[in-house]
């Protein structure tokens, strides 16, 4: 693969990111709302994000690499969202657990999760999941 497809796919998948980013974040938000706590709003709110990024990642980010079947594409994505969730949410559960549940606080740890768990997802979506 030549270096600018690496790039196109590194900015691509940045935008994909923000998107499921905005996703998680509005329904976490709608959640806090309901009374819903923010470790189980964040449960809740994340597999929706991780449907939108798998469609729009497939589609658009990697949409070279479809000599794979659909559902193994997202058995593959799944996994490897799920190893970045992990990560995502210990750093986000830390976050709240060390400096409180106030809104500000709760933004931060997700903005600081999803951060961390970025890498991840790129890296593993890029060599596992869509096999690049």
């Amino acid at each position: 693969m030549m270096k600018s497809e690496l790039v196109t796919q590194i900015m691509r998948f940045g935008v994909v990111g923000s998107v499921g980013f905005i996703v998680d974040a509005s329904l976490l938000w709608l959640f806090l709302s309901l009374g819903v706590n923010p470790y189980l709003g964040r449960l809740m709110s994340f597999p929706i994000a991780l449907v939108t990024t798998w469609a729009l990642n497939h589609k658009w980010t990697f949409g070279a690499t479809h000599h794979a079947h659909r559902k193994g594409h997202f058995r593959r994505y799944l996994g490897v969202q799920l190893t970045g969730m992990s990560v995502n949410y210990m750093t986000y559960s830390l976050v709240i657990t060390i400096l409180g549940r106030d809104d500000f606080v709760i933004l931060s740890a997700l903005v600081a999760g999803s951060f961390v768990g970025m890498f991840i997802n790129f890296c593993g979506a890029r060599y596992i999941a869509f096999r690049v």
